[in-house]
Formats: structure tokens, C-alpha cells, sequence
């Protein structure tokens, strides 16, 4: 039964699942679970780096994506961060008038000291705006023996750190990683466990398990939803992700996303079919109204991060 089509207080995960041995059989199960997760202490996947970020929390900021990801969603726009290991594509440049294919690769292993020091590159200007790193992906919580190890030597440098997450993880590991953090992005995507499981190819239980934690409850938060024609974008849905939010009294803002196309090249250069090839991005009128909701509803609500 649908978490919406039921009716929140007949039906919520939000509000009674617990996370205990009895509803671990939302989670993969632990001989599947490395198929999700790796555990390595000394090392892991970065598929970028970038710096001067301004759209993954306060002030100026360093963005590290970590590959792998335990979601399949339709509108990915960064399709080449699901697979764990790095991938090899063909990338093409033109030389005068000819046009060369080179091969790149996507994605490579670092160690935590690697990464801190590409970090440390922007310290100037993480003090100057109030910014810091934030570890994004893909799913920084499928690598979390090396995001934590990473999470370690940023703190000891005083840097702010922000994690964005879907929230898909084994309670214990999603708690642990969430202790270590200075600012959560949770990425809210729908409060109905039908449409979600179709479209992300993921269950929503153990997403929302993790947005009630009490670990998170004392962590400053940011929910963000992307805003999908034809998946999200609803009165109805809207109505239910603000009865969610309500209940989350460390709740910041909301941040809109849009979505975009901007990433259609990419699932040509990694040969991967492109679910949303044919739909179009929202119109600045139905952002508006998505905004003017949640603004309504007393939510600070930005759009774009």
C-alpha cells in the first residue's frame, strides 16, 4: 500500500517504522549489501572535484563526488557515478578539422589524504564566505569507511562539512556517518512508496527510517526536492512532503530543483538509455507555484540549492 494513496495517519513510515531486525528486509540484506557498499578504510571512488561550488550549501564551497549509487533514477544527471568502479568512455575533441575520439576514464581511486589535499586547495575561501566541502555523488554513504576517514581529516582542519544524501543506507552506517557532519542536503523525492520504487528503483521506507533519526535530529537540514514532470510535481504531492516536513524540527529550508536536460549528452557518451529524452523542463510558472507552496506552508524555500 502506497504511503500517499493510504493516507498519512492511517499509513506512514515516516512516523511508526522503526528501525529494528524485524524491518531490516528493507535494506539489502547483508549477503547482497556489498553489492551497494564497499568498505575501504584507506581508500575509495572520486569521479570529480570542483571547486568554487555555490549550489551544495553555504557560502563558496569544494564539491567531492563519490561513485557509486544505490538508486537508478529517471532524471540522473550524473548517470556516470552509479557504477562503483571507474568507466571507460570515448571522448571526442576537434583538432583543427579533424576529430580525434579519445578514451577517458571516469573515475579513480584516492586516499583520504589526496582528497583533503585538493580540499585544502580553496581553505582561503571556504573562511572568506562561510563555505566548506560537501560530499555528494552519486552516494557518498555506499563509500563510508573512506568518507568517514575522509569526513576526519576535514574536521581537523576546522572545515565545514555538508553531506548530501538520498538517505539509502543501513541505519548504523547512515547515523555514524551523520555524527561526523556539520550540515545535511536530504534529498526528499516522493512520499509514495509505488511511484518511488518506479522511478528510482529503490524503496522509500528506509529513506524516510533515516530522515527520522535522532542522530539527524541534531544536525542543522536542508531537504531538497527535485521537481520531475510527471513524477512529483503535484498539489497532492506537495501536501504530502509538507506533512513530512513539518515533523522535522531541525529543518533550515527547502531547496528546489528543477529538472534539466543538461545532462542528455551524457547518457549518449556513456551509452545508457535516457529515460527523460522526451520530456521537457518544467515551466517557470510551475516552479513558481511549487515555490509559492512550500512558502506558504512556512518553509524558507530556495530554488537551485
Amino acid at each position: 500500500m502506497g504511503f500517499m494513496n493510504a493516507g498519512f495517519a492511517s499509513y506512514s513510515p515516516f512516523l511508526k517504522l522503526q528501525p529494528t531486525a524485524a524491518s531490516f528486509h528493507l535494506f539489502p540484506n547483508s549477503s547482497d549489501f556489498s553489492l551497494y557498499s564497499v568498505h575501504m578504510a584507506t581508500s575509495g571512488y572520486v569521479f570529480d572535484i570542483r571547486h568554487y561550488s555555490v549550489h551544495d550549501g553555504p557560502g563558496i564551497r569544494t564539491s567531492v563526488f563519490m561513485k557509486g549509487c544505490p538508486l537508478r533514477c529517471d532524471w540522473c544527471h550524473n548517470p556516470e557515478s552509479q557504477l562503483m568502479l571507474p568507466i571507460e568512455v570515448i571522448k571526442e575533441k576537434k583538432i583543427g578539422d579533424k576529430l580525434l575520439q579519445l578514451p577517458e576514464t571516469i573515475g579513480k581511486l584516492m586516499l583520504p589524504a589526496d582528497v583533503q589535499e585538493e580540499i585544502l586547495k580553496s581553505r582561503l575561501f571556504f573562511e572568506e564566505s562561510k563555505g566548506g566541502v560537501t560530499f555528494t555523488g552519486g552516494e557518498p554513504l555506499m563509500q563510508p569507511d573512506f568518507l568517514s576517514d575522509c569526513l576526519n581529516l576535514a574536521h581537523r582542519s576546522n572545515i565545514h562539512i555538508a553531506l548530501d544524501t538520498c538517505g539509502f543506507a543501513q541505519p548504523q552506517t547512515f547515523n555514524r556517518i551523520i555524527a561526523q557532519t556539520d550540515l545535511v542536503l536530504f534529498d526528499l523525492k516522493h512520499t509514495d512508496s509505488l511511484m518511488h520504487k518506479k522511478f528510482t528503483g529503490a524503496a522509500l521506507e528506509p529513506i524516510l527510517i533515516n530522515l527520522q533519526s535522532e542522530v539527524l535530529a541534531q544536525k542543522p537540514l536542508f531537504v531538497r526536492i527535485p521537481l520531475i514532470p510527471g513524477f512529483n510535481m503535484t498539489l497532492e504531492t506537495y501536501h504530502e512532503m509538507a506533512k513530512v516536513l513539518k515533523r522535522l524540527k531541525n529543518l533550515k529550508q527547502v531547496d528546489l530543483l528543477p529538472y534539466h536536460r543538461i545532462a542528455s549528452h551524457k547518457y549518449t557518451r556513456l551509452g545508457m538509455q535516457n529515460k527523460m529524452a522526451e520530456i521537457n523542463e518544467p515551466k517557470e510558472k510551475e516552479v513558481n507555484e511549487a515555490v509559492s507552496f512550500f512558502m506558504h506552508e512556512g518553509f524558507k524555500t530556495t530554488v537551485g540549492g
